[in-house]
């Protein structure tokens, strides 16, 4: 018997268990250097740049007008506004920006699809460094826009990934449980019909 709880336990936790929570990630750029093109430098973070470039207070970054929220270095546009790619789904995104001129943020899914775009309120804040926080989830992409080159800097990223972990289909669900009950019945039953021959 306990084999057999053994098995179903095994079964339930096969089949059914398949959750598998975000994973929380905080970027503070303080491992770039100064100057560099962020790219893929935090690839092995689940995430990918376009665009942004390292920036570091008293030399690259004039830190009195644009002070990064923690440390001495945040990224800047280079030219363009950033990109951010990510390898799964990300949710729960949030930074401290410090800009010039109105933000505008705009998130697609896997598909390519626009799923949300939030515009900053604000026209700027100098001086001092804003808590962002957006309400997408399932983000592919994030595009950050200044209405110019070089009007913001970011800092102290953070995203939740979305692990893809493959679903089973209801029917397959159903028949690999099945199987595998059948073949602990069949052990059960063997067992029993030994147990009667002795």
């Amino acid at each position: 018997m306990k084999k057999i709880n053994t098995i179903l336990l095994s079964v339930f936790l096969l089949v059914f268990a398949i959750y598998v929570p975000a994973q929380a990630i905080t970027i503070d750029f303080e491992d770039i250097p100064d100057l560099t093109s962020v790219d893929d430098f935090y690839a092995s973070l689940g995430i990918h740049f376009e665009n942004a470039i390292s920036l570091t207070a008293g030399f690259s970054l004039n830190e009195i007008d644009y002070p990064p929220s923690s440390g001495n270095v945040a990224v800047g546009d280079d030219w363009a506004p950033i990109l951010l790619t990510f390898d799964n789904p990300a949710e729960n995104i949030f930074a401290h920006f410090t800009y010039a001129s109105q933000l505008t943020f705009t998130a697609w899914n896997d598909a390519g699809d626009i799923i949300g775009t939030y515009i900053n309120p604000n026209s700027d804040n100098l001086g001092s460094s804003e808590l962002i926080s957006l309400n997408f989830s399932g983000v592919s992409k994030l595009q950050i826009a200044g209405e110019w080159d070089g009007s913001y800097i970011m800092d102290d990223l953070n995203y939740e990934l979305n692990q893809h972990v493959p679903v089973p289909e209801p029917a397959t669900m159903f028949l690999f449980g099945s199987g595998l009950i059948g073949v602990a019945g069949l052990g059960f039953g063997r067992k029993k019909l030994s147990s009667k021959e002795s």
